[in-house]
């Protein structure tokens, strides 16, 4: 955060003079030969740490917030920017990805500009009364991208299942001993009968909740939905290291989530 670290750094070394010649002034009053230079020179410094803090908050409440924005790409991408006091992070809340760190931000002459160098991405804006008028580019593409104050509405998604569910539904949690881990999830039952057959829904590639979010959609939901009113308990549970469960995807392998299912499957499967 270049501006931000350049009114911290200023402002750290108007304190250590401010601390030295208060220490000189102290040592005055114990000799007797305080002078009017000493008390000049430590108003001087009071009034540049005063002026300073004062640039420092106008500058925060001019900019710092959340700011959203749609990205086009061919699919409408949303994005959160959030700028602090000290550092500023970018949400894509589509993707699942919140709170990834911005590189460098600057606000200067009503122009607003951002990086996050290791995805290759830059914005560079102009404020324009409440908006921020300018071009996202990330890899030599470049896209219009305009920014506000105001939240931006959830998408609307009519195939999601909504309650009340003609079954049963009820989050829970199994254990995977070996990995010393709980993983946890969502578990629906055809509201009559016993005995019934069981999916065990397993995600893709990469990350994901029970839900097997992406983009604003929940397959995992939607089918699980249409499994159980057809008489098939269902059971979606959220990646290790995801969401409420535990253990460390970053570092797993393919053997390790192959246990998480083979745990899922003991628990809740009974072959006759």
């Amino acid at each position: 955060m270049q501006r931000y670290s350049f009114y911290l750094y200023i402002i750290k070394i108007v304190f250590i003079f401010a601390t030295e010649y208060q220490n000189r002034i102290k040592d005055a009053l114990f000799t007797g030969t305080i002078n009017s230079i000493i008390i000049k020179q430590m108003k001087r410094i009071i009034l540049l740490t005063i002026s300073l803090l004062l640039a420092y908050s106008a500058f925060s409440q001019d900019i710092t917030g959340s700011w959203y924005g749609v990205l086009n790409v061919g699919t409408k991408l949303p994005l959160v920017i959030n700028i602090g006091a000290y550092s500023a992070t970018m949400d894509s809340p589509a993707q699942g990805a919140k709170g990834i760190p911005v590189t460098a931000v600057s606000f200067e002459n009503e122009k607003l500009t951002f990086s996050i160098s290791n995805l290759g991405i830059e914005y560079e804006g102009v404020r324009q009364n409440d908006s921020i008028i300018g071009t996202f580019k990330q890899n030599g593409m470049s896209f219009p991208l305009s920014l506000s104050r105001k939240p931006l509405a959830p998408p609307a998604r009519p195939q999601d299942p909504k309650p009340p569910f003609p079954y049963h539904s009820e989050d829970v949690k199994f254990e995977n001993k070996a990995a010393g881990i709980t993983l946890a999830g969502t578990l629906t039952l055809p509201q009559e009968g016993k005995n019934f057959p069981v999916a065990i829904l397993v995600t893709g590639s990469g990350p994901q909740n029970r839900n097997e979010e992406i983009l604003g959609h929940k397959p995992f939901l939607v089918l699980s939905d249409y499994l159980t009113r057809n008489g098939i308990a269902v059971l979606r549970y959220d990646d290790r290291g995801v969401a409420e469960s535990g253990g460390n995807f970053s570092t797993a392998t393919i053997d390790d989530f192959a246990s998480d299912v083979a745990r899922s499957v003991e628990r809740y499967c009974r072959v006759d």
